[in-house]
């Protein structure tokens, strides 16, 4: 082990010296607190200090607090010798950061086991720091995949798109690296449009890991496997699931359990594009706002039900409704009512249909650009306490 000596007394630090090298130990020498900040910054391996109290220059309380001030990457043992023996000195010597105390005149026996509980503390310190890089290099890791599996999540969102007539648009924040959100939309054949939102519980991996397994199954439209559509055997082979059986499906397949706890929320529907017609079902999630220029108003379409894999052998309702050419289905988590402002103040219902309100008649995009904007200027700062996500539909056919 490496120990400064820090003496202006020269017989002192030479007996010192002496003394402590014969126990095994490379020694170096200062004067004074001065020349042993410009020792230890020359000698990176010192790891302890022994230093007299009074000294010129700067004494050994002065040069304690220099060490303890973050100047040093490494934790430097501190044993400060004195002849005082009040209690006072004993406490000033502790609150600078000293972590021993040797009495002059030096018993050099007391003196060897102090230096061996130093070196204890200073392995013991030695293998947290090298355990704590350790740990950063994993975090480091850990957070390079989760920007990975981010990315992998933003890529799954479809983007802003025209289909049969139908157009989409969206906006998304997780609270966290990965969300629980997720959405979608896609062509079942060339006159039907499925649409979908839902919101896994919970924030974080096991979440979003969640929601792309749905993710998955709800974007798949080949014959043989998707759930959306039912083989018969009649041309086209094939018939279009209503919206509640889906989601009754999904329930069956993915039942929470005590230990995971991944029940999810959500909007399954679907829209005939000739017609406008749409079938959907909600479960558990927010109310769709149905937005009709025509008549200037905000339409609620919920049906009830309960969040799915909460429990098994569950049905849902279903609402159908048609749309006129303008109109507009706004889906969105709970994640942007229950925003709070600084104050705690939830973004509320009212606040919401009223920015929709006001952008009802502009392009869809600036729409939600008005309320994206909304929100952020609500929530006045950049993280969200919950995932929060807007899909909005417009019929552009008829």
């Amino acid at each position: 082990m490496d120990v400064l000596i820090v003496e202006d007394a020269r017989d002192q630090r030479k007996l010192l010296t002496a003394v402590v090298r014969r126990l095994g130990h490379t020694v170096h020498q200062a004067e004074d607190g001065v020349q042993a900040l410009e020792v230890l910054t020359e000698h990176p391996d010192i790891s302890l200090v022994v230093s007299d109290w009074m000294m010129p220059n700067m004494d050994g309380i002065s040069l304690c607090e220099a060490i303890r001030d973050g100047r040093f990457d490494r934790y430097i043992y501190f044993i400060l010798l004195t002849g005082k023996t009040d209690r006072d000195a004993t406490v000033k010597g502790l609150s600078v950061g000293a972590d021993d105390f040797l009495r002059k005149p030096v018993d050099y026996q007391e003196l060897e086991a102090r230096l061996k509980s130093g070196a204890r503390v200073i392995s013991l310190e030695q293998r947290l720091e090298q355990k704590n890089e350790q740990l950063s290099k994993t975090l480091a890791t850990v957070e390079s995949d989760l920007e990975s599996a981010a990315k992998t999540q933003e890529s799954l969102l479809a983007p802003p798109a025209v289909i049969q007539g139908v157009g989409f648009d969206w906006r998304f924040q997780p609270s966290q690296i990965l969300g629980g959100d997720m959405f979608g939309y896609h062509a079942l054949d060339d006159e039907h449009v499925m649409f979908y939102q839902l919101d896994v519980a919970g924030h974080g991996i096991p979440s979003a890991l969640f929601s792309f397994t749905l993710n998955n199954l709800l974007m798949d439209v080949d014959a043989n496997t998707s759930m959306l559509r039912k083989q018969i055997t009649e041309p086209p082979y094939y018939k279009v699931r209503p919206s509640e059986d889906v989601v009754a499906s999904l329930n069956q397949r993915f039942q929470t359990t005590a230990e995971t706890m991944l029940y999810f929320t959500m909007i399954y529907g679907v829209i005939h594009s000739p017609t406008g017609k749409v079938r959907m079902t909600h479960a558990g999630h927010p109310e769709t706002l149905w937005i009709r220029p025509s008549d200037g108003e905000l339409h609620p379409v919920k049906d009830t039900g309960v969040p799915v894999g909460m429990m098994p052998g569950m049905n849902w309702n279903y609402s159908e409704l048609t749309l006129k050419k303008g109109d507009r289905l706004f889906m969105y988590s709970d994640g942007i009512t229950e925003c709070e402002n600084p104050q705690g103040e939830q973004y509320g219902d009212e606040r919401l249909h009223c920015a929709l309100y006001d952008g009802r008649h502009l392009p869809m995009k600036q729409m939600v650009e008005g309320v994206w904007s909304e929100l952020g200027a609500w929530r006045d700062c950049k993280a969200f306490d919950d995932d929060v996500t807007c899909l909005v539909l417009e019929y552009q056919g008829g």
